[in-house]
């Protein structure tokens, strides 16, 4: 949430972590525990006075406002907790974190209060405070999920990652239109490489916010871009263009999962390229004549029916799958020689296959 935002008596007031936004939420919105009676009439005016003007970016006059909120219900915590977050946009984090404590003795169940010293601790590089803050908010708000995002950015911090996971999914579970945490831990997974659940995240999170930067940046790693030699003869784009979209549809998260079930990552061992081969094939294949015909598309067609797929990535890949050449040798005896000597007598050409297009996805090209 950005600053200005906001609802019923209080406001919403961010603060930036992680290149993310972290916000400090509204007392009134999220029912945080109000003082034993009501506040008098006039308090409650001077409040929203001092919330109108925070919204129209004029702090000191909000400020001041505050202060005479307080002055007639001094007692009231909310006036305390929206003063520490104006200071707290005015870069004032000492009279920031005064009014903060003071909101806490007139309530010390205001876990928006500790949300706030935690963006102070946070923002100062004690991550260890933080943390403190954030768990204490989080205890008292058992059933919000805000606190948890918070809660979360303070365990990356600290780099207790796994600590940061079950917090944030714990917060999709109490607030599943709540984009923040699916983009975060979208984030953590995407740094672990494990492809597949990053997707699921950050594709749910642009379901959920549709714009700004965050959108933008999860959109460019969960959808698949193709993108094909600008050199290339007309004639030969299609071909060339086949073997990336026989990658695309082999990797799709739906595809993947199905031969999968419990994937994390996208792993190009044999079976997978034997996979995307026979697909490519399968499309080179139902190609006009013309195109087909070109050596370097027909041999892998000729390759494929002939049941030669798995040796011909073994021969033509050097090193790659040196192991698995090992082991289908010994599996397989005579195998690979007598591919060799299949294509020798077939004039194919053992150089492996180079598409003159590549596959973009998740940060990763193939």
């Amino acid at each position: 949430m950005t600053s200005g935002t906001r609802f019923g008596l209080t406001s919403f007031k961010g603060c930036l972590a992680l290149a993310i936004c972290t916000a400090a939420i509204s007392a009134s919105l999220w029912g945080s525990p109000q003082t034993p009676s009501s506040p008098p009439a006039k308090a409650t005016q001077m409040l929203r006075e001092g919330n109108a003007l925070y919204d129209d970016g004029k702090y000191s006059e909000a400020v001041q406002k505050y202060l005479s909120a307080m002055a007639v219900a001094p007692d009231w915590y909310e006036p305390h907790y929206e003063l520490g977050q104006t200071y707290y946009q005015m870069k004032r984090p000492g009279e920031a974190e005064a009014q903060f404590k003071l909101a806490l003795k007139a309530d010390p169940n205001c876990w928006i209060c500790y949300q706030g010293m935690g963006n102070l601790a946070d923002d100062s590089g004690n991550s260890a405070l933080a943390l403190e803050n954030y768990q204490k908010a989080v205890e008292l708000a058992p059933d919000q999920a805000q606190p948890r995002y918070n809660l979360a950015i303070a365990y990356v911090r600290v780099q207790k990652v796994d600590g940061a996971i079950s917090t944030l999914q714990e917060a999709e579970r109490l607030r599943a239109e709540y984009a923040s945490p699916y983009f975060l831990l979208g984030k953590i997974y995407y740094q672990q490489h494990r492809l597949y659940l990053a997707f699921d995240q950050l594709f749910k999170a642009t379901k959920l916010e549709t714009s700004g930067s965050r959108f933008e940046n999860a959109k460019k790693l969960t959808d698949f871009q193709m993108i094909v030699d600008n050199k290339l003869p007309a004639d030969l784009i299609g071909p060339h263009m086949s073997y990336c979209l026989a990658r695309t549809a082999a990797m799709s998260p739906e595809n993947y999962r199905k031969r999968f079930p419990a994937a994390e990552t996208y792993v190009e061992d044999l079976h997978e390229e034997e996979y995307v081969l026979n697909d490519f094939a399968t499309m080179v294949a139902e190609l006009p004549s013309k195109k087909k015909s070109d050596n370097e598309f027909g041999r892998i067609v000729s390759i494929k029916n002939a049941g030669y797929l798995v040796p011909f990535i073994l021969v033509s890949s050097g090193q790659r799958f040196a192991s698995e050449a090992d082991h289908f040798e010994k599996a397989n005896p005579g195998r690979l020689e007598e591919f060799r000597k299949w294509a020798a007598d077939k004039d194919i050409s053992l150089e492996p296959f180079h598409a003159r297009c590549e596959v973009r996805w998740m940060g990763q090209v193939w």
